[in-house]
């Protein structure tokens, strides 16, 4: 659940940051435009997201690992 989470978060990330989405007049790439609090607010999220999971998938890579050894 945690790869899921951490690959979905990274995603949203992504998106958010290059913005297909936008237009504006003073750039000729939606990535160049300014973003908006809102899109500011929810790739802040995902980013702090996918800072949680990531540490949670290795723990649970290492516990499953461990529990295979014994």
């Amino acid at each position: 659940m945690s790869a899921v989470t951490a690959a979905l978060s990274v995603i949203v990330t992504v998106v958010y940051f290059f913005q297909p989405w936008r237009s504006c007049d003073y750039k000729d790439t939606s990535a160049g435009c300014a973003v908006l609090p809102a899109d500011a607010n929810v790739m802040l999220i995902a980013i702090l997201v996918a800072l949680a999971a990531a540490p949670v998938l290795v723990i649970s890579l290492l516990a499953k690992e461990k529990a295979h050894s014994r």
